[in-house]
């Protein structure tokens, strides 16, 4: 609807508008004021209520958003915190802080090309800020551009270079391109420039550790350790080297200094570990007794005494421990980590999932906490959920090599080998002698047609569990990318013969019976083991493919019903179901059955969006606002329902604010996935903010360069950017893809347009 500005008001109703404005910019610095007060008392909790306040009355107060994201961050609110200081970026585009801010936040989320869009505007405005360049070398990396990474730390480095920091940043983005020895130079350099920087002979130390090279590691802790005898972190360093080398006795004098050193009882307790570690229990207990009487260390001890029981078989007693104290303190990570850690082996998948998220909300420093949400997300069946848990882990331990096998196979699972082998072979780096890392990384290489690779690497394994259904399976992959079509069929036979439900072996047959052009026999077999195995939603997919491929739309849609039962999270599943359903023209009756299902199953997050699916399908928003709406109110973050809600919004220009928010939400659940990304970038564009809306048109081309959607949104996104010519270009191969593209009418006016 036109909104009409009626312009013969009277004078009296101006003049009441010109004081109702006036109070309101009063009150919203009024609240901005009594906020910032609470802020300097460390009552962040209050401070955000007045800066909410504020911003009710000025939605477009970036002053008061900034605040209001430092008070989010300091309060342990870390998803606040990530979305208002990207507000605040947004309502304050000259403030280098509030870019800068938005730029940390953006990495920590892993969104690269939109921290480097802001990481470039905090270099334009604070052009000699070290912290914003090495900010902008980290966006680059993010992005596999490590020469211009380099480029910007190299900045840095000459802006601040009596500073170790620089160098140690630099040694870092070596490390990552596998360039050990100029990183071991970088290092050197930093140690050099500031010899009594601790900080940059732990760095060093740590970087001989990783490499295997413990003396230098001991040489450099032992420089630190001269600077400084009482230094904690040089002690423990110290310590816990003796420890990995199987020194533990002689490391006790080092974590003895520690705690002298530091004089607070937190120190008692990294004594009790030690002791607890050796083998020393009694001393332990006697230390965490003692310590749960003091008021700062008593959750920690009785979380360590709690595990000291669970670990000794006395489960009751564990657990009343821990209840006692999380109905003291509920928000005590510690606890809720051990105790998601003993539900989810008890089998308690969904309170360990919660758990898990409360605790990784409120310590973000907690690599346990993300652990535990990934291990819980992927029992739930929460990929995208449990793939962001897991890059949080190794982002507070890049050795975390439980957490890089996670993601090799939560990434080979959507369709990344890539990626999925880049992990695998860090974890194999870690842990040469775990099968599950190389498992990962021959199946990733097979993925990529690298045969070579994956032979050398399956070597291992062969010699080790020759007759392990999975390793059978893995040769016989091998086998058929060498076009050994016998060879590979006897293996994936005899996989099966240890194991009939592996999905490997089972799809290699399939592959090798429609090479043969016998898909009646592939179907059977699929059939037959998603029959045997009817909550196996692999198989149940395998089926289901298999089904549409033989034109047996309905059978593919009960195998797939079949799977979003089991798998509600799943947009493949989605996305079959969609084309059975299509493909039987039975839309209606689609909508009616959920509809009814929808009553049957309130809380069923799949049938709602589903019925939202079909809604939209059908051109008709508003119902499908609604399906999405009571999809997201049973799980916030649910990716289908709000990245299609999301595009709703956008698509109409209204709630452009929310529409970002879910947006980016189904964006941090499906990070790879384009449709997504597109989704993103067209919120962007409604915005007018073509410049973070390029990079994520560009980011869904990258993984679908065939589809002209995304090349028309990438050229509008241009032309809004006063890029002309890369407007034109990206909207003629939009046309050339496809003429007939939904868009290509409104294409054609533009590209008349920008050539007149």
């Amino acid at each position: 609807m036109t909104t009409r500005v009626i312009r013969s008001a009277s004078c009296i109703l101006a003049f009441t508008a010109l004081a109702a404005c006036t109070n309101a910019d009063t009150s919203k610095e009024r609240h901005l004021e009594k906020g910032n007060s609470y802020f300097d008392q460390k009552k962040y909790g209050e401070a955000i209520v007045e800066y909410r306040n504020a911003i009710k009355i000025d939605p477009r107060f970036g002053d008061a958003r900034f605040k209001l994201a430092s008070a989010y961050e300091r309060n342990g609110d870390a998803i606040n915190a990530y979305r208002e200081f990207v507000r605040a970026a947004d309502l304050l585009p000259d403030s280098g802080p509030a870019q800068l801010k938005a730029t940390q936040y953006l990495l920590a989320a892993g969104q690269f090309e939109d921290a480097r869009t802001r990481a470039q505007k905090a270099v334009q405005l604070e052009p000699n800020a070290p912290e914003a360049h090495i900010a902008l070398g980290s966006a680059t990396a993010g992005l596999k551009d490590f020469d211009g990474a380099l480029k910007e730390v190299e900045q840095a480095i000459a802006l601040a270079p009596s500073s170790g920091v620089g160098y140690t940043s630099k040694a870092d983005l070596l490390l990552s391109q596998g360039r050990n020895a100029d990183a071991e130079t970088s290092f050197r350099k930093a140690v050099e420039t500031d010899p009594k920087s601790i900080a940059a002979h732990l760095a060093f130390a740590n970087y001989y550790w990783n490499t295997g090279a413990t003396d230098g590691a001991s040489h450099e802790i032992e420089a630190a350790l001269k600077l400084d005898p009482a230094n904690g972190p040089a002690n423990r360093a110290m310590a816990l080297l003796y420890m990995s080398t199987d020194r533990a006795a002689a490391a006790e004098p080092y974590v003895v200094a520690a705690v002298r050193a530091s004089g607070t009882p937190d120190a008692q307790l990294k004594l009790a570990d030690y002791y607890q570690r050796t083998g020393h229990g009694d001393k332990a207990v006697a230390i965490l007794e003692r310590l749960t009487q003091e008021p700062k260390t008593a959750a920690d001890a009785t979380v360590r005494l709690a595990r000291i029981d669970y670990a000794a078989g006395r489960r009751d007693a564990a657990h009343k421990r821990l209840d006692d104290l999380l109905a003291r303190t509920p928000a005590d990570s510690r606890a809720l980590v051990a105790k998601g850690q003993w539900l989810l082996a008890e089998g308690h998948a969904q309170q360990a999932f919660e758990m898990a998220t409360t605790a990784a909300k409120v310590d973000l420093s907690s690599a346990e906490a993300q652990f535990l949400l990934g291990n819980a997300a992927l029992a739930l069946d929460k990929p995208e959920d449990a793939k962001a848990a897991f890059a949080a882990v190794l982002k507070l331990n890049p050795r975390a090599a439980a957490a890089q096998t996670a993601l090799a196979g939560l990434n080979l699972a959507s369709g990344n080998p890539e990626t999925s082998v880049q992990f695998a072979r860090d974890a194999v780096k870690a842990q040469p002698e775990s099968d599950a890392a190389r498992s990962i990384l021959v199946k990733g290489l097979l993925a990529k047609r690298d045969g070579v690779a994956a032979e050398r690497e399956i070597q291992p394994l062969l010699k080790s569990h020759p007759t392990d259904p999975a390793v059978r399976a893995l040769n016989g992959g091998l086998l058929l990318l060498n076009n050994d079509v016998s060879g590979a069929r006897r293996m994936f036979e005899l996989a099966l013969q240890g194991d009939p439900a592996n999905v490997d072996a089972l799809a290699g047959l399939a592959a090798l019976d429609v090479q043969a052009g016998q898909r009646d026999r592939a179907r059977a077999r699929l059939t037959a083991a998603a029959t045997a195995h009817p909550r196996n939603p692999s198989l149940l997919m395998l089926a289901a493919q298999m089904d549409l491929a033989v034109g047996d739309a309905p059978s593919a849609e009960q195998h797939v019903r079949k799977v979003i039962e089991l798998s509600p999270s799943n947009l493949s599943a989605f996305n079959l179901l969609g084309r059975a359903l299509v493909l039987q023209h039975k839309l209606d009756d689609a909508r009616a059955q959920f509809e009814h299902a929808a009553q049957q199953q309130p809380r069923s997050l799949a049938t709602h969006t589903m019925l939202g699916l079909i809604l939209q399908a059908q051109n008709r928003p508003d119902e499908a606002i609604k399906a999405y709406e009571r999809a997201l109110a049973i799980d916030p973050s649910a990716p289908v329902a709000a990245n299609n809600l999301a595009w709703i919004y956008a698509e109409r220009g209204e709630n452009l604010e929310q529409a970002l928010s879910l947006a980016q939400s189904a964006a941090d659940r499906q990070h790879d996935n384009p449709v997504i990304s597109d989704t993103v970038g067209w919120v962007y564009y409604k915005r007018q903010l073509p410049l973070l809306a390029i990079p994520r048109f560009q980011q869904s081309i990258e993984r679908d360069p065939q589809n002209a959607v995304y090349h028309f949104h990438l050229g509008l996104a241009y032309a809004a950017s006063g890029e002309t010519m890369k407007a034109r270009d990206s909207l003629e191969h939009a046309l050339r893809i496809n003429p007939t593209f939904d868009g290509a009418t409104t294409a054609r006016q533009k590209l008349a347009e920008l050539k007149g």
